[in-house]
């Protein structure tokens, strides 16, 4: 069924362009009208991409954690799918100022203005990390191992406070990291190091990942938009499979065509940076190789059962098609 009137945040963007396409491939499901909710800085670029669309559409300034309000803008809109987040960042408050506070903000104006319901991008960092041999599932309590998945945390236990059957829903969706075209720069640095052979493993590499496919997520985003039991729910969205850290690197270097080759790193070397990435938010600094370091040694996988249970979602692209599908994808743009 249609959806009406679609608003969303943090376009244009990865995931966001990839939802509008997704869309035009599902016209039953496709909206009537859109609302493009675009950071200041990015309104010539957002507007340039809602050109590509068939759907009737405004664009509209949003920065997440500034004072100004988009209630006007949001009335007569059904669903709004709120993507908008900061994932690294300079200090440790921006998260809490951003992606709590704003999305606190965001979500008291859809409800002033009417919208039917909210679907929030949250992320698998919310939860924390798993069990080696126990994947996380939605009942499991929520203990975030950083500031970036409790500021997520926090964004979900306020949105879902403001929860109201039949007038202002609000669906949940925990995505593990995704991947998948359009590959943005910091996945094409990945792939690189591959090719050089610098990519750093820790400890073996033998630690459980839950990833998504991107085209797995816009087909949950879409049905979170429109499945009635969703409402008030959280969701794991992930693969169905669980890789490793190893395995994942290895589909990488399979789609390069190449050997995977490592520079191998002791465990302890991400635990004694986990340490100082903790002692340094302490003091409100933030740095992402040190953080990025600190958790390579977590399990974190989860289950998708409960996705496929209540909303259909069927997860069709798995790990070594996904990725040859993303080297494909940066060859024929020149980026590799």
């Amino acid at each position: 069924m249609s959806i009406g009137k679609l608003a969303i945040t943090g376009f244009p963007g990865w995931l966001t362009t990839a939802l509008l396409d997704d869309l035009l491939a599902h016209p039953a499901q496709a909206p009537d009208e859109l609302v493009l909710l675009a950071h200041p800085a990015n309104m010539s670029a957002a507007a340039t991409a809602a050109a590509r669309y068939p759907w009737r559409s405004s664009v509209v300034p949003l920065e997440l954690g500034a004072p100004l309000s988009v209630t006007d803008a949001l009335r007569g809109v059904d669903v709004l799918v709120h993507t908008a987040a900061v994932i690294h960042v300079r200090r440790t408050d921006d998260w809490y100022r951003i992606n709590t506070q704003g999305t606190i903000a965001l979500a008291n104006d859809a409800k002033r203005a009417g919208v039917s319901r909210f679907v929030m991008i949250s992320s698998i960092a919310a939860a924390g990390k798993s069990l080696p041999d126990r994947h996380l599932v939605e009942e499991d309590a929520s203990k975030p191992m950083h500031h970036y998945g409790r500021s997520k945390l926090l964004a979900e236990r306020a949105l879902l406070e403001l929860h109201e059957p039949g007038k202002f829903e609000v669906v949940i969706l925990r995505p593990s990291m995704f991947y998948g075209p359009p590959v943005p720069q910091r996945h094409i640095d990945v792939y690189k190091r591959i090719l050089t052979g610098q990519m750093p493993l820790v400890g073996g590499g033998n630690f459980n990942r839950s990833l998504i496919h991107i085209d797995n997520l816009t087909q949950a985003v879409r049905l979170a938009m429109v499945t009635p039991r969703a409402a008030g729910q959280t969701y794991f969205i992930v693969d169905r499979s669980i890789y490793t850290t190893r395995s994942v690197v290895e589909a990488m270097a399979e789609a390069l065509g190449t050997k995977p080759r490592y520079v191998h790193l002791p465990a302890f070397m991400a635990e004694g940076a986990y340490q100082v990435d903790r002692a340094l938010a302490a003091a409100g600094i933030y740095v992402t190789p040190i953080h990025l370091l600190g958790e390579a040694h977590w399990h974190q996988s989860a289950s998708c059962s409960k996705a496929e249970r209540d909303l259909g979602y069927a997860p069709a692209v798995e790990l070594r098609e996904g990725m040859h599908g993303a080297i494909a994808w940066c060859r024929t743009a020149g980026k590799l």
